[in-house]
């Protein structure tokens, strides 16, 4: 069976499946560059995410009218998952295992505190991304010494 396969493939078989391989290589860059002449191959671009705090609290004004029918009242609705720095948060989701507090953004920095579920804290620093982590830095509302960076996914506005 392998003196099968020998007489098979022979030099210019080979030469000839390299050269047709090579064409349909050539043929298949023309039709991309004709269809798609804004790709480029190689490009040193990088994506640049920015995250922008906006105020948690959106003002929606409402005409509610009552039986006079002349009143306005502006109705405050803080925007679900939205953070900004100032805010007071409560841990939420750790599972009663509390939310470890570390001393600079990032999984591989040292944990330096434990904030207990429900426990509040205020947004003094942030937001930054690490280890595709949203991390602020709190600081607790009943003692001052207990402030670091955690992780935003355990943390709900009050």
């Amino acid at each position: 069976m392998a003196d099968n396969q020998r007489s098979i493939i022979t030099r210019p078989v080979f030469i000839l499946t390299v050269a047709i391989a090579l064409s349909l290589c050539g043929l298949i860059f023309t039709f991309q560059k004709l269809m798609f002449p804004n790709i480029l191959l190689e490009s040193n671009q990088r994506f640049l995410i920015e995250i922008t705090p906006i105020d948690p609290v959106l003002e929606i004004t409402d005409e509610l009218s009552n039986r006079d029918g002349d009143d306005f009242q502006n109705v405050v609705t803080p925007i679900p998952g939205v953070f900004s720095i100032g805010m007071i948060i409560a841990v939420s989701g750790t599972g009663n295992d509390g939310l470890r507090i570390r001393s600079s953004a990032g999984i591989d920095q040292n944990t330096i505190g434990l904030a207990q579920e429900g426990e509040q804290f205020k947004l003094i620093e942030g937001p930054e991304i690490k280890d595709s982590l949203v991390w602020w830095k709190i600081i607790a509302l009943n003692d001052s010494q207990k402030t670091g960076w955690s992780v935003q996914d355990y943390m709900k506005s009050n």
